[in-house]
């Protein structure tokens, strides 16, 4: 496992069994499969997330940053 990666406090993702793994505070909130090699993204969402705004807000960071998509409802 890389590094966590902190996008602001308790927001981070790290890089985990070829996934990377966003989550909020300790929460899993979305993890993205097969993103390498000009792969199609696999995004997995968890249910009932995000649940605030500013959960939201870093999980279109995170998204935008990983594969270039920054509205999470566009998926």
């Amino acid at each position: 496992m890389d590094t966590i990666k902190q996008l602001a406090p308790n927001q981070f993702y790290f890089f985990s069994d070829g996934k990377i793994v966003f989550q909020s505070y300790d929460t899993i909130v979305c993890t993205v499969e097969n993103y390498e090699n000009g792969n199609e993204p696999i995004i997995k969402i968890t249910e009932n997330q995000p649940q605030s705004k500013t959960t939201a807000k870093y999980l279109n960071q995170f998204l935008k940053l990983h594969v270039g998509i920054d509205n999470y409802k566009n998926l």
